[in-house]
């Protein structure tokens, strides 16, 4: 998308309505309404619709955690004995370790470089549970090891890292873990976000982020800041109940943070996971989308992007994706994004 000659962030929405005869009212002729909204940076669409809520969670989940246990390779005293080994020249030892957290490949990787990390030996962590140490301890490691293999690698590389926490999120594990992956390629939607930011940075003489978070702030969507990260709940959702996007300006991949930012982060990310977890929902994918390792053009601002997942029927097993997201390459809500930044903003008051 080219930007816009303005210079300013633009926030373009398309109310829609449609009539139907409601079976709920009596067969009444009624208006529905719905909006599509236009992400300010790519111009990408996304809709808001249905405005239904979700059911509950399984209630047995914290049982099905627990007969899974044995067989959890993530556990202690099962790493050492049940997953892989890096080659000695990549990873002296085998696996990278900080702490309690340690990092090994992914059985079925991604990449040439894909990993999986497990933070902690903590096995069923609710999603409003998850404590700040976790999260220390998952993101500085991934950075440690990214810092000490990107070197040892041919090509300007990105180091993706992500967490998929309980099944609706793709999470095959119900241990809490992590994947590192080193890739020339991070996929679509990152190579489209950093051609846009270029563009912008090109056309106004500066990166777009700040104009972002200061339009975010002005609408009302800005929820918290921890640090040097804003949390905001961004105007074009990703996620059918909503989502929220971190982003520290100055820094663009997971290999600049330094611990002060890690720990800002985690405190972060605690508020918003209690936020959603407050509105029954379990499960989430966190995504940090950073820039190429080397580039230092200052288009793009590291975020970490928190997507609640759910299953919208948990004895069905109906998932929160459909033929929108998965074939053409469109995102739905059924929240507005302002409701849900009230919410969240509320969790971030507290302490």
């Amino acid at each position: 998308m080219a930007p816009n000659g303005s210079g300013r962030v633009v926030f373009r929405r398309e109310p829609r309505v449609a009539r139907l005869h409601d079976p709920r009212k009596g067969f009444s002729l009624s208006d529905v309404e719905s909006e599509i909204r236009y992400d300010p940076l790519t111009g990408e669409s996304s809709r808001i619709c249905h405005f239904a809520l979700p059911a509950a969670a399984p209630s047995d989940i914290s049982a099905i955690a627990e007969a899974r246990r044995p067989g959890c390779p993530f556990c202690p005293g099962k790493v050492d004995t049940i997953t892989p080994r890096f080659p000695e020249e990549l990873v002296p030892g085998g696996r990278f370790r900080r702490g309690e957290a340690v990092v090994f490949p992914n059985l079925f990787p991604y990449d040439e470089l894909s990993a999986v990390l497990v933070p902690a030996s903590r096995h069923d962590l609710a999603m409003g549970d998850v404590p700040e140490s976790l999260v220390v301890s998952g993101v500085a490691t991934a950075r440690d090891f990214l810092a000490a293999t990107l070197p040892r690698m041919a090509g300007d590389l990105f180091g993706i890292v992500t967490w998929n926490h309980m099944p609706p999120a793709g999470g095959t594990q119900l241990h809490p873990h992590m994947q590192v992956v080193a890739t020339s390629e991070p996929g679509n939607a990152i190579r489209r976000e950093l051609a846009a930011e270029s563009a912008w940075l090109e056309a106004h003489g500066r990166p777009f982020a700040p104009d972002l978070l200061a339009a975010e702030e002005a609408a009302g969507r800005v929820v918290g800041r921890t640090g040097g990260w804003t949390w905001y709940v961004p105007f074009a959702p990703t996620g059918v109940l909503g989502d929220c996007r971190a982003v520290l300006p100055g820094k663009s991949s997971v290999l600049e943070l330094d611990d002060g930012d890690v720990a800002d982060l985690a405190a972060g990310l605690r508020r918003a996971l209690r936020g959603f977890a407050a509105n029954g929902l379990w499960s989430f994918n966190l995504t940090f989308v950073p820039d190429r390792s080397s580039d230092r053009s200052g288009r793009h601002a590291l975020s970490a992007r928190l997507l609640p997942r759910l299953y919208i029927d948990p004895v069905l097993h109906t998932p929160d994706a459909n033929y929108l997201h998965m074939l053409l390459g469109e995102r739905f809500s059924m929240a507005w994004p302002e409701e849900v930044a009230e919410r969240l903003r509320k969790a971030f008051s507290e302490p």
